[in-house]
């Protein structure tokens, strides 16, 4: 029996199809070599699966499915993982050549390490670096501090009852961080080593972009996850207070919204909060 490779990465792709062949390379030259690479293609309208389909090498899995989102793409992948650790890698980014090595040592130094995380140079449209800070519980609370690519354990993801298909908008993988969190996992940053994240010029040609240009889908996303998440913000009064306000408001925009709106759009219910179509 082959045995399982230490650590899954898993690509979600939609329509991205023409940046795999420099994710694959990014990973492919990784000074780390046991590991898996398994690609979602997530009922792309465009060539991507002409792309995927002609890829043989024997550490690439494709899989094809409907377009059911981002967050049913990576569980699926993670569900199909051989690996105890998951590294979720976009397909239109790409990973600095020694990240898998820095991320498996820490995470096998440290049993109780659940995310790992780096900075992000970024490529594309824009240049620059992000720059997340250090971690701390109550800053990932406010906002996520933890960009998309990050390793953490499939036992934690199943725990944590993965990426969650509730978030319409996005912010899944704010929301799965703070599932690990909250099972007392603790947070390392990678310090020396990189990812770099694609920018585009048209920011509709990324859902993160989309979101940012719609305030209110954004603001949604954000009630979402503190109500998903109450727990652990009520560990941190102050905090708990400043969503719950800022929840009343969301929920009183919404409701006014819809009594504008509601004889000329559709009215789409998600979690106690109404949403034009």
């Amino acid at each position: 029996m082959n045995k399982a490779p230490e650590i899954s990465v898993v690509t979600a792709c939609y329509n991205h199809g023409r940046f795999i062949g420099e994710m694959l390379e990014s990973v492919l030259s990784q000074t780390f070599d046991d590991y898996e690479v398994i690609i979602v293609n997530d009922g792309s309208t465009d060539d991507t699966a002409r792309i995927l389909n002609s890829i043989s090498h024997e550490k690439v899995r494709i899989i094809h499915t409907e377009n059911n989102g981002p967050a049913a793409a990576r569980n699926t992948a993670i569900m199909n993982a051989k690996a105890k650790i998951i590294m979720n890698l976009d397909a239109d980014d790409m990973a600095g050549p020694s990240l898998l090595e820095k991320a498996f040592k820490i995470l096998c130094d440290d049993e109780n390490t659940g995310i790992v995380y780096c900075d992000a140079e970024l490529i594309g449209a824009g240049n620059g670096r992000i720059e997340t800070g250090e971690y701390s519980r109550e800053a990932m609370l406010i906002q996520n501090r933890i960009i998309s690519l990050a390793f953490f354990r499939k036992e934690d993801w199943e725990k944590a009852g993965g990426y969650s298909d509730e978030l319409l908008y996005g912010m899944e993988d704010w929301d799965l961080w703070l599932g690990i969190i909250g099972l007392g996992r603790e947070v390392r940053k990678i310090k020396d080593a990189s990812f770099y994240y694609r920018t585009y010029k048209n920011p509709a040609e990324s859902r993160s972009g989309k979101r940012k240009s719609d305030r209110l889908k954004a603001d949604i996303s954000n009630c979402i996850i503190f109500n998903r998440h109450k727990k652990l913000y009520s560990d941190y009064p102050l905090i708990y207070k400043r969503f719950s306000r800022f929840e009343k408001k969301v929920k009183i925009k919404l409701f006014l919204n819809h009594l504008i709106f509601k004889n000329l759009f559709k009215t789409k219910y998600t979690d106690n909060y109404a949403v034009r179509k």
